[in-house]
């Protein structure tokens, strides 16, 4: 079983649009700072219940409901001061709620047997459960809508309140507000709590302090929370062996001298009393169970250091193992438990880029059902397949971790024209040879570096590390700002095909996406970059060559006065011996054929030479015209932009 589908609708960031968004049995969601992506994880918890992982309240704070929905009731309230008649007006003010609500599909059998109440359609194969958030059957709005006009109508006469102002002192009737959570399309059809605890949410938050979890010193704290759980059965043994530490009590001759000394004192200090006799031992008072597990701490490494002294990437590992090794071993049957959905906030927080990759192949894995060995606790026999009572959602900024998981799982959200969105990687590509083929490229090609464009809405695409370097300097040069200052990414396709990546623009999430490439005249490659443009350039993409290369282009701008004094110089740094010979016969102009064929196999100590001399003085320099196309196309707003500025 899996969540396929989830909406929420006025939770946070969510507005009064549902928002919906189809999800995988594993599912990995990128997107810029403040998108939802940990809002999305929590509104989950809504709905499922905890149970190692901090616990989320279902009753929200004002917080908790999107601002401008909040704002728009508010403002509707605060006009009806210049209003008379409010006779049927609470049937026309809009109390929002909030609404969160899951899809479960693809059950197996015993995960039916508890779903049976929260089917939705037909065919019986797709179960709903729903969280509303909703003002309580027994408000009354009606006077509480006239006690607001009443409150605002005292203050716009009295305090003289500017009437567009009015609805910043309307006060949200937070505490009239329940919750409620149904199966199947009935809010009458609340759910059984007996059931509902069956299916859990479990999310490791991107602010997770892995030092402070992995000590069980604090009944808060996480190592405490997984051993605490159902120790009166797991650890008898240990207390035992605490409580037979009496009998070596009493036959220790230190602590029996010790106890003579003490009786023999006391009896000289103290009063006789018949009654109460001065009789002492000692004894070991055995703790409850969860004051011991209070003393223990993990220790990590072959020469064994404390969690304290351990580095933050090792201590997130162990964190995360902590948390998943827990879940992954509750088939004991200790609570009854069909399903689990595991959420995951930026697992690449302190690890090195090869611990990102490791961690990403093998969160997948987290599905699939291995069989133990109970002594050694390694694999039996290879056995493993695919478990239907556990879901993966994790989030990250990191290209490591999206480039080491497969595509089909990666969605992205973003917003368009304001409007908050997702897009799956791959939709969009046929179901046909040639959709397949470009598919297959992309998991084949994509890497951390050109992973980048995942995580941008423009993108410049270019075949070589000469232009990769030099376009962000002519932008800087036209706009006095970074590429990455307008949200622009420039992604080398290393003389690539730029077929698939621009079959995943085209299908895609982007604003705008310039492509640089070279006629190559005279070549086989000679109609590529005519054929790339039939069948790609439009409003979104747009695409321009020059008739060669990207370095002769350049020196054909730059063959004569200020640009060349530049170029000679760069010839200088790259070829200072042959500089000598041929820089007499560039004096007036420099011969494009010759220069280029000096610097052929050195484009990028070339590129970077340029670079450097741009930086210092570009007086006179010419940016190719085809670039400043490029380069205005991608500065320019559209309509989307426009909106979200």
């Amino acid at each position: 079983m899996y969540i396929s589908s989830l909406s929420i609708k006025n939770y946070r960031n969510f507005g009064d649009e549902e928002f919906t968004i189809p999800l995988k049995p594993f599912t990995a969601i990128i997107g810029e700072n403040n998108i939802g992506k940990s809002n999305l994880l929590e509104s989950i918890g809504l709905i499922l219940s905890q149970d190692i992982t901090m616990f989320k309240k279902r009753m929200l704070d004002i917080e908790d409901i999107n601002y401008k929905t909040k704002e728009t009731f508010k403002k509707q309230v605060a006009n009806l001061v210049f209003m008379d008649d409010l006779k049927g007006i609470e049937e026309k003010i809009k109390f929002p709620e909030v609404k969160v609500e899951i899809v479960l599909e693809d059950m197996d059998d015993d995960q039916l047997a508890v779903v049976g109440d929260w089917f939705f359609e037909p065919t019986f194969t797709k179960a709903k459960l729903t969280y509303l958030f909703r003002p309580r059957p027994g408000f009354k709005k009606s006077d509480w809508i006239n006690q607001q006009k009443e409150k605002l109508a005292k203050l716009h006469k009295e305090r003289h309140i500017e009437s567009k102002k009015l609805y910043e002192y309307v006060d949200f009737p937070i505490e009239q507000y329940e919750y409620i959570i149904y199966g199947g399309d009935n809010p009458a059809n609340k759910c059984d709590p007996y059931f509902l605890r069956m299916l859990k949410l479990e999310v490791l938050d991107a602010l997770r302090d892995a030092k402070r979890e992995l000590k069980a010193n604090g009944e808060y704290k996480l190592l405490y929370r997984i051993l605490n759980k159902d120790y009166d059965t797991d650890f008898v043994g240990i207390r035992t062996l605490l409580e037979n530490l009496n009998e070596e009590i009493k036959q220790n001759e230190k602590l029996q001298q010790i106890k003579r000394e003490l009786t023999h004192y006391l009896d000289r200090v103290s009063l006789v009393n018949s009654v109460e006799q001065n009789n002492i031992d000692f004894n070991f008072s055995s703790p409850e169970i969860s004051e011991i597990l209070k003393k223990l701490s993990l220790i990590y490494g072959q020469e064994p250091i404390s969690i304290e002294r351990n580095g933050l990437g090792k201590n997130n590992l162990l964190f995360i193992s902590l948390v998943l090794s827990h879940l992954a071993s509750q088939t004991e049957n200790k609570s009854p438990l069909i399903f689990r959905v595991i959420g995951i906030e930026e697992p690449e927080a302190h690890l090195h880029p090869h611990s990102q990759k490791h961690l990403a192949h093998n969160l997948s894995d987290i599905s699939k059902v291995e069989t133990l060995d109970s002594d050694e606790g390694i694999q039996k026999n290879g056995e493993s397949g695919i478990k239907k009572d556990t879901q993966i959602i994790v989030t990250s900024h990191s290209t490591h971790i999206t480039t080491s998981i497969d595509l089909e799982n990666l969605v992205v959200l973003y917003k368009d024209k304001g409007k908050l969105d997702y897009h799956y990687i791959l939709d969009g590509f046929k179901d046909n040879r040639e959709g397949r083929e470009h598919i297959r490229y992309l998991k084949k090609y994509i890497d951390a570096t050109n992973s980048s464009m995942f995580f941008a809405r423009k993108l410049i695409l270019v075949e070589g590390i000469s232009e990769q370097i030099l376009i962000p300097t002519f932008f800087k040069l036209l706009y006095g700002q970074t590429l990455e200052r307008i949200g622009c990414n420039i992604i080398n396709v290393n003389g690539l095909a730029f077929k698939p990546f621009l079959e995943v623009i085209k299908n895609g999430y982007f604003i705008k996406c310039g492509v640089v490439t070279d006629k190559d005249k005279g070549t086989h490659m000679e109609n590529r970059a005519d054929e790339l443009k039939k069948k790609y350039d439009g409003d979104i993409i747009k695409i321009e060559f020059n008739e060669e290369t990207f370095e002769k282009e350049i020196l054909k701008f730059n063959q004569k006065g200020k640009g060349k004094d530049i170029l000679l110089k760069v010839f200088q740094k790259l070829r200072p011996k042959l500089f000598i010979d041929f820089s007499p016969n560039w004096d007036s102009e420099i011969n494009i054929d010759e220069y280029f064929g000096k610097i052929k196999e050195a484009k990028s100590d070339f590129a970077f030479f340029l670079q450097e001399e741009l930086q210092e003085n570009h007086d006179g320099f010419e940016i190719p015209e085809y670039i400043k196309r490029i380069l205005k196309f991608i500065m320019e707003e559209n309509d989307g932009e426009k909106q979200e500025n």
